[in-house]
C-alpha cells in the first residue's frame, strides 16, 4: 500500500496539516515520497527515497508550500525496487499520475498489459513498477484525442482499470488500483481495492487515502467510484462501470 494526497484549488492553499499527517503515515509507508505541482508554466516534479518522516526536504515543503495544484505520494513498495526511477508521481506529456495498490501477479501479466501500450509510451517507461505501466496505458488510451476533455480523461482512467483487471484477475486474484491523474487544471481519481476520501472548502478540493484532519467533512469514495474535478472546480461523481 501507499498513501495519496491531492489538491486542486482556485488560489494557493497551505498543505501543512496534510503533510504532517503524511509524515505520520510514512512511519509505515517508508519507501520514499514524491510530489508533482503545477504552480508555474513548467510543472515541478520532485521525488526522494528517504522516508517522509525523516526527510528535511519534506518537512520544509510542508511548512512553506502553498499550492493550487498538487499530487503527493508516500510509497510502500510492492513492485519495483526503492529507487527514484520507481518513485511516484510519474510525469509525461503534461500528465502526472500516481497509484495506491498493486496489480495482481504483475510479473506474470506484465507482457500482456504492455501489449496494449503504444510503442512511444513503452519507450518512456524508466522503472519496473506496475504503476508506471498503468500510466503508459492511460496515455495510450488518450492517443488520438487532440484536446482531451473531462469525459476523455475519465473514460481513459476507467479503461485502464477495466483492461488491467480483465488481464490480471483469475480466481480470487484482484488488482488494487486507486489512481490519481492530473494535468494541473483537471484531476480524476478512482477507487478500487483501497480506501479513498474527498473533502472540500471554499475554492478548493482535496483527495486522500485517509481522512487527514478532523475539521471538515470527508466523504468516502465508494468502491469502484470515479471522481472528476474540472477546471471550474466542478466535481462529478461516477463509477468505473459507467465508462465500460
Amino acid at each position: 500500500m501507499c498513501r495519496l494526497f491531492a489538491v486542486l484549488a482556485e488560489r494557493p492553499v497551505r498543505v501543512t496539516r496534510a503533510f504532517d499527517a503524511l509524515k505520520r503515515q510514512a512511519l509505515e509507508h517508508k519507501d520514499g515520497w514524491g510530489i508533482a505541482r503545477f504552480d508555474s508554466p513548467t510543472p515541478h516534479l520532485e521525488v526522494n527515497v528517504t522516508p517522509a518522516y525523516a526527510c528535511e526536504r519534506f518537512r520544509q515543503l510542508g511548512e512553506e508550500l502553498a499550492t493550487q495544484s498538487l499530487i503527493t505520494h508516500i510509497r510502500l513498495a510492492s513492485v519495483g525496487s526503492v529507487t527514484e526511477r520507481n518513485a511516484h508521481p510519474f510525469f509525461a506529456r503534461g500528465w502526472a499520475f500516481m497509484h495506491n495498490g498493486t496489480v495482481a501477479d504483475f510479473a506474470t501479466h506484465a507482457g500482456a498489459i504492455r501489449s496494449q501500450i503504444a510503442p512511444q509510451h513503452l519507450e518512456q517507461i524508466r522503472g519496473e513498477t506496475d504503476s508506471e505501466t498503468c500510466f503508459a496505458l492511460f496515455r495510450t488510451v488518450l492517443d488520438g484525442v487532440e484536446q482531451p476533455g473531462m469525459v476523455d480523461i475519465e473514460r481513459a482512467l476507467a479503461r485502464v482499470v477495466t483492461t488491467v483487471s480483465r488481464i490480471t484477475e483469475r480466481g480470487e486474484a484482484r488488482s488494487a488500483m486507486n489512481f490519481v491523474v492530473t494535468d494541473g487544471k483537471r484531476m480524476v481519481a478512482c477507487r478500487r481495492g483501497r480506501t479513498l476520501f474527498r473533502t472540500s472548502e471554499p475554492g478548493a478540493h482535496f483527495i486522500a487515502s485517509e481522512r487527514l484532519w478532523d475539521d471538515g467533512v470527508w466523504h468516502e469514495v465508494p468502491e469502484g467510484g470515479l471522481v472528476g474535478i474540472d477546471e471550474r472546480l466542478d466535481v462529478k461523481l461516477s463509477s468505473v462501470s459507467d465508462w465500460v
